[in-house]
């Protein structure tokens, strides 16, 4: 879920109506939670859920004057999440919402609408006919050995999202004669009733994707034809053979295959628009509408350079909302560099009204080419004015890809995130010259070492228009941070490995054409920056900083080891768990499987994992602003990692009441021979402080006397003087 700094104050936006007003705290029946925050939220609502263990359809006759109102939009969905267990009435009608729709609603209803009064006096044949028209859907979620029991309202308002919580089901008892306690949670009054009601929409579409651990949740057409669905009554609780063997039917249910060209296309177009508390013309991030109004200006083509965690991804969504105001019908395609890069692009475009196609799912390019004809038949018909679809870097590369992208009729936009990756051959010597529109984000667009390769991505997408630095963005979007640095010594014989392979590399310089070396010259480089990175006094100097802290308290941290060879990472772990703390790994092994990562990072979040170790899998794009503590054993000499990395740490969140961040650096120096370090140890003391004094410049503690500078300062000094 997308936010920005988690909420914009009310103040700032209007008020919600009558629901400001709602109580906290609803205690029922003496309470009339139905009259003061149900029927108003259906009526003020563009989108409600629902997930809750015992539903009745009598509850909609209930809240028929609120519902009806929400109906009557012409895009508005109600969605459920409920348990298997109904009683008979509910059942039938979830099956009669199944059969031919113009039957149904020839049977039930005039001229197929759903009034107050329908609702009211005919609520189960309203209900199946909603269903079969879509404009309620519902899934069905069964735990392995448990009963499914949440008791969940979402309603989407104009000014964010109310959340309505406690014991009360969805049922007439529910609501009027059972003694319940419900809480309202308002997303724009305050940051904890911003995560509260994140936090349950969140755990909705986990469920309603069918991603949550330990649960399978099946469309109603699997239930209904697998006979999943089960008689409830008060009187007879259902047993726990019957929760497993329920399991495990649904368990063996396929999921279903992704629509083909014979299936039915919904004639309902994605609603896009700015969401209503996204402000981003004044404020700490009034750079997001520079940013938009620059690009605009160069034809809708050009790069942003803006730091990481400043928001470049709702940057490029306002503007390619710009973009659609001006023409349309149009196809945005996004392209990043990573599978949890993606999946975060599907979810933060969500909140625009956008229902974009993750390529990555489908299995080869016959099932994206297929997937890619339904859009643009889409498209050419007018059942919608736009689409968007999210690819690797690896997919737009593809000629079959472009191929596809190429047969579009109308007005294309290409957003390049993590842009600089692309500056590669397979990009660069056949780039969509097609696409109309173009727009690369990168917090550091210029590729180091790479002349060429930026040039060409400068070509392609358009110069950089807008720049927003680090330094900008500390201290109005991100949190500024304490930077220390702790020296650690190379050992004789890593220092003999040094001075070995800095001599092999020069005799072998003439491998170097343009500044690019060759295979066997990159490899030399490669083993002498590992030489530093794995040094092994940083182990041994991290165990010593980790015994100076409240382990038990200890959360929200990282620590990033090398990426040349797996023995450092393992290390680490290893020191982690000798001191008991609770952490898992995040690399490439573990991102490659979706559902893993989402719940370590799930995990992470909530305080259960208190320590991630990582290699580069963080380095780009994966928004996990809770990490507020990290201890940097390895970095590269590419710039572009430094600023990666500290922006992954700076990003804000009022949820764990980020007030900074705090990073531990650390430097391999060469071994005091008591002689004063010599020309290559200069060298390599030069590698590691231009790092160093790029961090401490805006850390908060730079100039205090025992800070990074002062520290840095003393280095530099015994080495050069």
């Amino acid at each position: 879920m997308v936010r920005q700094d988690d909420f914009n104050h009310a103040s700032q936006r209007g008020g919600a109506g009558p629901l400001d007003d709602a109580r906290p705290l609803y205690v029922l029946p003496a309470d009339n939670l139905a009259e003061e925050v149900l029927i108003p939220s259906f009526a003020a609502a563009t989108s409600a859920r629902c997930m809750v263990g015992f539903f009745s359809s009598a509850v909609l006759a209930d809240l028929a004057p609120g519902l009806a109102t929400f109906l009557q939009k012409p895009t508005t969905v109600l969605r459920l999440v409920v348990s298997p267990f109904l009683c008979d009435a509910d059942r039938a009608a979830l099956e009669t919402g199944l059969v031919d729709p113009e039957l149904l609603a020839e049977r039930i209803l005039v001229d197929g609408l759903v009034t107050q009064n329908a609702l009211e006096r005919h609520t189960l044949a309203c209900f199946s006919y909603l269903l079969s028209q879509e404009r309620i859907q519902v899934k069905v979620a069964l735990l392995k050995d448990a009963l499914f029991h949440p008791k969940v309202w979402l309603f989407g308002l104009p000014v964010g999202e109310l959340a309505v919580h406690g014991s009360s089901n969805m049922t007439r008892a529910g609501l009027r004669r059972n003694f319940e306690q419900v809480t309202v949670s308002k997303s724009w009054t305050d940051p904890t009733q911003a995560y509260i009601a994140g936090k349950l929409g969140e755990q909705f579409e986990r469920l309603w994707e069918n991603v949550e651990e330990g649960c399978v949740t099946l469309s109603l057409p699997e239930a209904v034809k697998q006979r999943i669905l089960r008689e409830y009554r008060q009187e007879r609780v259902p047993t726990e053979d019957e929760f497993r063997n329920l399991y495990r039917l649904a368990c063996t249910v396929r999921p279903q295959e992704p629509p083909t060209a014979g299936h039915a296309e919904p004639a309902v177009s994605p609603s896009f628009a700015i969401p209503s508390w996204l402000n981003y013309t004044e404020g700490p991030f009034a750079h997001q509408g520079a940013a938009v109004d620059a690009w605009a200006a160069a034809g809708f083509r050009g790069t942003l350079e803006m730091a990481t965690g400043s928001g470049k991804t709702l940057t490029s969504m306002i503007g390619a909302h710009r973009l659609h105001e001006l023409h349309n019908p149009l196809l945005i395609v996004v392209a990043a560099p990573y599978l949890p890069l993606v999946d975060q692009w599907c979810e933060e475009m969500t909140p625009f009204g956008l229902k974009p196609v993750n390529l990555t799912t489908l299995q080869g390019s016959q099932q994206r080419a297929s997937e890619l004809q339904r859009i643009r038949r889409r498209l050419r018909s007018g059942l919608s004015t736009v689409e968007a679809v999210v690819a690797s870097h690896d997919t737009l590369c593809t000629p079959e890809f472009q191929d596809a992208v190429r047969a579009f009729e109308c007005r294309r936009l290409l957003i390049a995130d993590e842009a600089h990756n692309l500056g590669r051959p397979s990009f660069t010597t056949s780039p969509p010259e097609f696409i109309e529109h173009r727009l690369a984000l990168s917090a550091t667009p210029v590729r180091q070492y790479d002349q060429v390769g930026t040039a060409e991505l400068l070509k392609f997408f358009g110069d950089v228009v807008f720049r927003f630095t680090l330094e900008q963005a500390i201290g109005r979007c991100l949190v500024e941070y304490d930077y220390y640095v702790h020296p650690v010594e190379l050992s004789e014989t890593e220092m003999d490995q040094w001075n070995e392979l800095t001599a092999r590399i020069r005799q072998n310089a003439w491998r170097s054409r343009d500044g690019t070396p060759d295979d066997y010259l990159t490899k030399l480089l490669r083993d002498r920056r590992a030489v530093l990175e794995t040094a092994s006094g940083k182990i041994a100097e991290l165990a010593r900083l980790l015994a100076g802290e409240d382990l038990k308290g200890l959360r929200h941290t990282l620590v990033y080891a090398s990426d040349k060879g797996p023995e450092q990472l393992e290390q680490v772990n290893q020191l982690l768990r000798r001191q008991g703390l609770l952490f898992h790994q995040l690399t490439a092994e573990e991102t490659a499987n979706r559902q893993q990562t989402r719940s370590i990072i799930k995990a992470f979040q909530e305080g259960e994992i208190q320590v991630l170790t990582a290699k580069r899998v963080l380095d780009e794009g994966v928004n996990i602003p809770q990490i507020c503590r990290a201890y940097i054993l390895a970095s590269t000499t590419v710039e572009r990692q430094w600023v990666q990395r500290r922006g992954r740490l700076l990003r804000t969140c009022s949820a764990i009441q980020k007030t900074h961040s705090v990073v531990h650096d650390f430097l391999a120096l060469p071994p005091d021979t008591g002689q004063g370090p010599d020309t290559e140890a200069r060298a390599l003391l030069k590698s590691e402080l231009v790092r160093a004094q790029e961090f401490a410049r805006l850390a908060r503690n730079a100039g205090r006397s025992d800070g990074p500078l002062s520290i840095l300062d003393q280095i530099s000094d015994a080495a050069f003087l």
